[in-house]
């Protein structure tokens, strides 16, 4: 017994691994590598007798509270021979009683996460064991035989290793863009990931079967979309659309998603207040790139809620044109946000591979809990509502109906339906710049043509829905069209410009009654105060069209303007011999002024930078309580930091001087968010290139 080895060290290479694996960003105790790829152990022993050798060497990798054999969470193999990625193996590179150089390779299929790794031989006949270490196993998307492969190395780096990105909200008319730091590899924020994991109702109820499955990337995006709003679990965020945020975070306050995942860690996991669309994919996909899925963050524009499976969506207006809260739980939001990720859906017939719609938004129910997908894109843009998970769900959020319902005194009439606007200018960052990519004809044929209307046909088909007469049927064609024109979006606190038009086609002059509205929304069709109306006649002659034009103030309407709210303003045209009517409306998006970023210098590692955030006062009124926040993966090692700012007078410029240090190679970038008494929550960015 004295004379047996001692493991004195085991070295797994961490900055050489890392390298390899591209996890050198990764800072952790443990080794962090992809599966189905090698990496290198060196081992040295304290040993007497250099002239034996240890033999019949093996390795042994656990993983999970109760690694099983027979669920694949402990896995034995003979150190001998490299292998392809199919399997776990091992190959001796050098050694002798004192020193082994180890090269070992997971399988392409491995469940990810934490795993033991210990080393089985004999010496002189007698059996050993030696307990080498911790690794981090992940998704591994450069490699053929995983299910996250991604054959494009421009696209990797955008998908799994880019730490910030931008998010796309506002209207279809007035997109605008907001940065988002992702942060995925800042300190502490892998560990979270796998917490998340840990703490999903699947984990705590069967830790051994869920383990097991850890391999499946169906499977783990979604766990990571329960477990990213807290509905059903300890999740991260807790979702609220209520105006006033109490005892919580306005969702707008947030930069990134590495604030967030330390909240919900520091605070033992209790659930973050508050998150929205946004903010739920934001951290999504920081979560998911950590663990290795190539993931982006979407937006779809006019974005239909679809409660009963109709593919419609009913909206109720009374004789003024204001929106009407109904029982019914229908809407249009103005955007949503979700999450697309990469990967084989062998679980399904061919055809299917590819992107997959995750949405952590707590929405409606699947398999019993808030949570939505992976819906394949393909599935969507076919009307294939037969395959897993919630295609039905996504295929009405982009591709459903709007039906107008117009409350009267003497009953409910039909107005407009609306075959053309639901899912428009669906929206993602552009590979290698912040450039928006519109991705609407991976989700459907262009709208109105042939090939759209037999997609949705099929789909009606396959859920089997008796069509009412009021969806995707031909009507009867009135005489007379009602549009809205807004020339640009206003500047916040400035006065909204609108004009209308009513176009006579009949062969005589009409007269029509006009009713015009505006009223407070929620980005997610929620209605609020209607605060302006006004109605007269309007006469047109035949084969005309005749144009109107009104005007909102800013005192008519800034007090109802809450951040995130927009205004819907209507128009509803009565012809006043038939009683038939038209109804056209616009969701009005307010334009912030920007935050100007000046850096100064040229940036280097570990050297301070110094730079300047200004802010120039759009009003007429002094802005008081102002501040601007900051922060960025890779530039504020410390975390996010808030500056208060003196008042900023009428048409002036206040500013404020901040130090980063830059702690990463390659193209970080700052988030900044200004608020004041007046105006909250103006977003800015600046792209910093730190050179290798």
């Amino acid at each position: 017994m004295a004379f047996q080895p001692e493991l004195s060290n085991a070295d797994f290479e961490k900055h050489k691994n890392g390298l390899e694996h591209k996890t050198d960003l990764i800072r952790s105790r443990d080794l962090t590598i992809r599966r189905g790829q090698p990496f290198t152990v060196k081992l040295l022993f304290r040993c007497r007798d250099t002239e034996e050798k240890l033999e019949n060497l093996n390795i042994i990798a656990q993983t999970g509270p109760h690694p099983k054999e027979q669920l694949r969470t402990q896995i034995k193999f003979p150190v001998y021979k490299l292998r392809d990625s199919r399997s776990w193996s091992a190959e001796l590179i050098s050694g002798n009683v004192t020193s082994l150089a180890i090269s070992l390779c997971t399988a392409a299929t491995a469940s990810i996460g934490r795993y033991v790794l210990c080393l089985e031989g004999t010496y002189r006949g007698r059996a050993l064991s030696f307990t080498l270490g911790n690794i981090l196993l992940l998704f591994n998307p450069w490699c053929p035989d995983d299910d996250v492969f991604l054959d494009d190395e421009v696209q990797r780096q955008e998908y799994v290793m880019n730490e910030h990105g931008i998010l796309y909200q506002g209207s279809k008319d007035f997109i605008q863009s907001q940065p988002w730091n992702f942060g995925q590899f800042e300190d502490g924020v892998g560990d979270i990931c796998l917490k998340i994991l840990d703490m999903s109702p699947n984990f705590l109820k069967n830790p051994s079967d869920d383990c097991a499955r850890r391999g499946d990337p169906v499977y783990v995006s979604r766990i990571i979309s329960t477990m990213i709003n807290s509905n059903d679990d300890l999740g991260v965020l807790e979702s609220c659309w209520d105006q006033f945020f109490r005892n919580g975070a306005n969702p707008n306050t947030w930069n990134g998603s590495v604030t967030i995942l330390r909240l919900w860690h520091r605070s033992n996991c209790r659930p973050v207040r508050y998150g929205q669309c946004w903010v739920l994919a934001g951290v999504m996909c920081t979560v998911m790139r950590f663990l290795g899925i190539p993931t982006r963050v979407v937006t779809n524009f006019e974005s239909a809620h679809d409660t009963n499976c109709s593919l419609t969506v009913d909206e109720y207006y009374d004789e003024t044109g204001r929106k009407i809260e109904s029982a019914e739980t229908d809407s249009v939001w103005n955007f949503h946000v979700w999450n697309e990720c990469w990967m084989a859906r062998k679980d399904l017939r061919p055809g299917y591979d590819g992107w997959q719609v995750l949405d952590a938004t707590p929405q409606e129910l699947s398999g019993g809990t808030f949570c939505c997908g992976p819906a394949p894109v393909k599935a969507v843009k076919e009307g294939d509502i037969d395959v897993d998970y919630d295609v039905p769900f996504v295929f009405a959020e982009v591709n459903g109906d709007i039906i107008h319902w117009i409350i009267q005194e003497h009953g409910m009439e039909k107005g407009n339906i609306d075959t053309l606007s639901i899912g428009k200018y669906i929206s993602t960052k552009s590979v290698g710049s912040n450039s928006r990519e519109d991705i609407t004809d991976q989700y459907k044929y262009t709208e109105g043509s042939y090939q759209e209307r037999a997609v949705y046909e099929k789909a009606v088909r396959k859920m089997k829905i008796q069509k009412p007469q009021t969806a995707k049927e031909s009507v009867v064609a009135l005489d007379f069209d009602v549009s809205l024109k807004l020339a640009e979006s206003p500047l916040i606190g400035q006065t909204i410009f609108m004009l209308y038009q009513i176009n006579n086609k009949s062969y005589e002059s009409k007269r029509y009654s006009v009713n015009v509205s505006a009223q407070a929304m929620q980005y997610n069709g929620k209605p609020l105060d209607q605060f302006w109306t006004d109605d007269f006649i309007m006469d047109v002659n035949a084969n005309r069209a005749a144009d109107a034009n009104f005007q909102i103030f800013s005192y008519q309407y800034q007090r109802y303007v809450r951040s995130g709210n927009n205004i819907r303003v209507t128009v509803l045209a009565t012809d006043l011999v038939t009683k038939k009517l038209k109804f056209a409306s616009k969701n009005i998006i307010f334009d912030m002024p920007g935050i100007e970023i000046q850096i100064y210098g040229s940036p280097e590692l570990n050297k301070p930078l110094s730079v300047t955030l200004s802010f120039t006062n759009p009003f007429n009124d002094i802005l008081s309580n102002c501040m601007m926040t900051a922060e960025g993966a890779g530039l504020l090692p410390s975390g996010p930091i808030t500056v208060y700012m003196d008042q900023i007078f009428p048409y002036r410029s206040g500013y404020v001087k901040i130090c980063c240090v830059p702690v990463k190679h390659g193209t970080q970038q700052l988030e900044v968010n200004f608020s004041c008494d007046k105006i909250k929550f103006v977003k800015g960015s600046a792209l910093i290139a730190v050179p290798f």
